[in-house]
């Protein structure tokens, strides 16, 4: 079984390549474009999960709540107008509908934008990654 999946992988690789090779040379390029920028939005390890929770969070100079706008395993995105840089570590508690406890994540802002800024999970800090993905899992 295993040479089967091979031998058709095979076949639609040769397919492919000769797709391409027919192609102009201007429909060659608009493709590998395509294929840059595909790869450019799908650079995420863990799919986002859209959610709308209460955070508080703190960097060395910013300390605020709001709301998060999403979370997945490896961050979360946080909706602030407060100016914080990429770089800045921080560190964020909330709770989960339903649950009574309190999670404490630690992050790295790695993205700001106009409505807030992104954050990815340093998870050997954390205590609580477990917690997160087990409520991710659930949306």
């Amino acid at each position: 079984m295993g040479s089967e999946k091979i031998d058709y992988q095979t076949q639609i690789q040769k397919k492919l390549i000769q797709m391409i090779k027919d192609m102009s040379f201007e429909n060659q390029l608009a493709l590998l474009e395509y294929l840059r920028e595909d790869k450019k939005t799908d650079r995420r390890k863990f799919p986002r999960k859209q959610c709308f929770m209460e955070v508080n969070y703190a960097t060395q100079k910013v300390c605020d709540n709001n709301y998060m706008k999403d979370i997945s395993e490896g961050g979360l995105f946080v909706q602030t107008d407060k100016k914080v840089a990429v770089g800045d570590d921080i560190i964020l508690t909330f709770s989960f509908p339903g649950k009574s406890y309190i999670v404490k994540a630690v992050g790295c802002v790695v993205r700001i934008e106009k409505d807030g800024i992104g954050i990815e999970f340093q998870n050997e800090m954390m205590k609580d990654i477990n917690k997160i993905t087990n409520f991710i899992h659930t949306l």
